[in-house]
């Protein structure tokens, strides 16, 4: 049973280092609905506001 805990606390922590590179590659996000996506657009694709914004990292980075 060990090599079963093993392997399931290396896939969780596999999985939040991958959620958390995906999140710092994010360079747009919706003020309304918090989408993010890596192009800018008028409109949020998520949920059609055009609350689209550039995220701190991306602003502070020029």
């Amino acid at each position: 049973m060990g090599i079963f805990n093993r392997l399931g606390r290396e896939v969780e922590q596999f999985k939040q280092t991958a959620v958390e590179s995906a999140e710092e590659q994010y360079d747009y996000r919706c003020e309304e609905c918090d989408a993010r996506f890596t192009t800018n657009h008028d409109y949020c694709p998520e949920c059609g506001a055009e609350a689209v914004v550039e995220t701190v990292e991306t602003a502070n980075d020029e």
